[in-house]
């Protein structure tokens, strides 16, 4: 029985040292996936990057949140199937509805032709909307929803909605 001793009391001890060093940590903290997704014209649009470059690839998303200037976003997303892409620039940006300026939003359709393939004239009288619930300084993650209606100068229309990104971004 004293035996047992030598061997159960090193084992609890080891045990019990173990499991309180144990903290809460993200097993993978650079697993990070950047998302935009929205319905353009009521169809499913995500961003997605397709490159067969082995080495430099490809980012479908690229995120710049200005801290120390005038916390101004710009946010690009490509989307590789069907060649197009959103953007996204806005100036003060904070948490909550942000105030959307003419030019704020774009798409851009690589399927047009010349000066067509440019989106970025916002339609007044559509809910053109920019609301960002999280600005995390710290794990540099921003997200929040949009939604616009934009036109171009040869009169084609394209309606962003159900907008939404959560994305790592660079200051």
């Amino acid at each position: 029985m004293k035996n047992y001793y030598h061997i159960i009391i090193p084992f609890i001890t080891l045990s019990v040292m173990l499991l309180s060093s144990c903290q809460e940590e993200d097993p993978c903290p650079r697993c990070f996936e950047d998302i935009v997704t929205c319905k353009v014209n009521g169809k499913e649009w995500r961003s997605n990057c397709i490159s067969i470059d082995p080495l430099f690839g490809c980012k479908a998303v690229n995120c710049y949140y200005y801290i120390k200037d005038d916390y101004g976003l710009n946010l690009l997303a490509g989307n590789d199937n069907p060649s197009s892409g959103l953007e996204i620039n806005i100036r003060n940006l904070k948490l909550g509805n942000n105030n959307i300026k003419s030019r704020s939003f774009g798409y851009t359709d690589l399927n047009l032709f010349g000066n067509c393939i440019k989106l970025d004239s916002l339609i007044p009288n559509y809910l053109n909307v920019m609301n960002v619930f999280t600005i995390d300084t710290v794990n540099y993650i921003l997200q929040g929803k949009f939604a616009f209606r934009v036109y171009n100068s040869c009169g084609d229309t394209v309606t962003i909605s159900d907008g939404y990104f959560k994305t790592k971004f660079i200051f």
